[in-house]
């Protein structure tokens, strides 16, 4: 008898481990195919990947073939999110030059970003997240294409007064200057991103470049009351809440110095007055003549351009084309300037000049033309109403006071929604802006 259990209990575990081999076999079979599954999914959709970006160069070719020939040698992608080319070619025959870019690359935080990135394009709507990195491009100093840009006259204004050098009898860098400072080429790297928060309606953009030889830059800006849709832009366009301009190791700016003293035969001690000095004449004939320690302070950048920051973080309803018609310091605090320069805080201060008379002008009240100031030393001619009235009294001269203490005067245009529009002027001009109700503490009427 206990030979035969033996032999039943044998054949018994036979069967098991037969069972456990079909059983692992099975499992292994399973395992094979849900991997080949994922790369075959992955491999579709890398090809797709690949098919949408040679399709979207070659529509964009044939779209900008009137007015450049546009090439690339070729494309790459990912499924970390990740699509782009190499070896692009920009040629513009027009002019007989080209921009090279050894690799463009669209770069999201994840495959499914790109995928929802394509899906808000096709909705009309601002999709969440881009990120758009170029590396190697190239542009020769000496080409046609600087010679143009070199060549177009730029609008004189605040922006253009500080970016004019003091340099013989030039007051801007040319590109013949920069070859004479040893540039053969503009080489830089770049990479603009942008990240949109639909619940808070904010736009966060950023553009960086790191330009070889010369220093790393970079811009950023940040927009409030943003839609997702293209189209509310013009009707409802979005409020500038904060913009930031950063500048690290600038090696141009000792270039440029060192360039245009010895052009003018003058030591770096004397060159770092004369280049403080022409930005002091530069912006005074735009109107602004910055305070002495805030001269002092770009001085002190001149001799060591280690790294600036300026920061505005403007308040809702400043009108851009309007700040000639406030005083300095109402300006100062409607833009609320952060001037970092060298790590080390600048107190930002200036006073409107008269570039006729060679003087400063009067800090006094520029919205309140001289009708008015005589009016006003007569005796008082207004009368306060309430915020609420503001609706009754459109076409009318007013007075508006905040309450951080602010004041605005103009002509009521309308009342709509949450805000405040009006016209302020200033002798032959005016500007158009808009204030918070929310924000508004008092209301008068001028007569």
């Amino acid at each position: 008898m206990g030979k035969w259990f033996r032999i039943i209990g044998g054949f018994i575990n036979m069967r098991r481990s037969r069972e456990l081999s079909f059983e692992a076999y099975g499992m292994s079979k399973l395992v094979k195919w849900g991997l080949l599954a994922v790369l075959a999914i992955a491999v579709i959709i890398k090809v797709s990947l690949w098919l949408s970006v040679r399709s979207i160069m070659n529509d964009t070719a044939a779209r900008l073939s009137p007015i450049m020939e546009v090439s690339y040698e070729g494309i790459t992608s990912s499924l970390d999110g990740r699509v782009g080319l190499t070896g692009l070619d920009v040629k513009i025959p027009a002019i007989g030059d080209r921009i090279k870019v050894e690799q463009a690359e669209l770069k999201f935080k994840s495959l499914l970003e790109l995928l929802r990135f394509r899906e808000s394009l096709g909705q009309g709507k601002v999709p969440e997240q881009l990120a758009m990195a170029f590396k190697g491009i190239k542009l020769d100093i000496h080409g046609p294409l600087m010679e143009v840009l070199s060549q177009q006259p730029a609008e004189r204004s605040i922006y253009t007064a500080m970016s004019q050098v003091a340099c013989g009898d030039s007051t801007s860098i040319d590109a013949d200057d920069l070859l004479n400072m040893g540039y053969r080429s503009l080489e830089s790297d770049a990479e603009f991103s942008y990240t949109y928060q639909p619940a808070a309606q904010s736009l966060i953009f950023s553009l960086t470049a790191d330009a070889r030889g010369m220093g790393r830059y970079k811009v950023s800006m940040g927009l409030a009351n943003m839609s997702d849709k293209p189209g509310d832009l013009r009707v409802n366009p979005p409020r500038l809440s904060t913009i930031t301009v950063e500048v690290d190791d600038n090696e141009y700016q000792r270039k440029v110095h060192a360039y245009c003293a010895a052009k003018m035969g003058q030591d770096e001690k004397t060159y770092l007055d004369t280049a403080v000095g022409k930005l002091d004449a530069s912006l005074k004939s735009q109107r602004v003549a910055l305070d002495d320690k805030v001269l002092q302070a770009m001085k002190a950048y001149y001799q060591d351009p280690r790294s600036l920051r300026l920061e505005l973080r403007p308040t809702e309803g400043v009108h851009w084309n309007g700040l000639e018609f406030f005083d300095a310091a109402d300006v100062i605090d409607m833009l609320r300037p952060v001037l970092l320069i060298n790590q080390q805080a600048v107190d930002v201060s200036f006073a409107w000049f008269n570039p006729s008379t060679g003087n400063p002008v009067e800090e006094e009240n520029a919205l309140v033309p001289a009708a008015i100031v005589e009016q006003n030393a007569r005796g008082p001619q207004y009368d306060f109403v309430p915020v609420s009235s503001l609706s009754s009294h459109a076409g009318k001269r007013l007075q508006f006071i905040t309450y951080d203490g602010a004041y605005y005067q103009g002509i009521l245009h309308k009342v709509q929604g949450n805000k405040v529009f009006l016209t302020v002027q200033f002798g032959s001009g005016s500007a158009e802006m808009f204030l918070s109700l929310n924000k508004i503490d008092k209301v008068r009427v001028l007569r």
